[in-house]
């Protein structure tokens, strides 16, 4: 019973003290640390997707313009080459063409099609984010 009432007295008559003590603090740190970390996380995937994103809508109108202006070649090129052929011929001859690109794209498609873009996403996902400089304090 002594023992209880001496214990009950050290903790009674230890100092109350309003600072954090050096545990607290260095949990609060960490704990700020990671939060830190998720948000820095969250942003440089938000940064890598928008650039994804942007890439990707820009392919898709440059390819149906491509398309538009392809056709509309197409067109001029086999309507000119009718003027020295038969219009058969000269569509046949056009369609020919683009028959030997599609095979060639086929052939080469891991140095033409493939490589290019696993190379952009490596360096899109891997690549370090851009250091920015350090916003002015504000003494106010």
């Amino acid at each position: 019973m002594l023992f209880l009432a001496r214990k009950e007295y050290i903790i009674h008559t230890m100092p109350q003290t309003d600072q954090p003590s050096g545990m607290n603090l260095l949990l609060r740190t960490i704990s700020e640390y990671l939060k830190l970390l998720v948000e820095d996380a969250r942003l440089n995937a938000a940064e890598k997707l928008t650039k994804l994103l942007s890439v990707c809508v820009l392919f898709v109108l440059l390819t149906m313009l491509i398309t538009v202006a392809m056709l509309f070649l197409t067109i001029a090129v086999s309507l000119a080459l009718s003027a020295a052929i038969s219009p058969l011929w000269a569509f046949i001859i056009v369609t020919a063409f683009y028959a030997l690109l599609i095979v060639l794209v086929v052939t080469c498609r891991r140095s033409l099609i493939e490589n290019p873009i696993a190379r952009f996403i490596t360096a899109l996902i891997v690549k370090e984010p851009c250091e920015q400089k350090p916003m002015p304090e504000n003494n106010d």
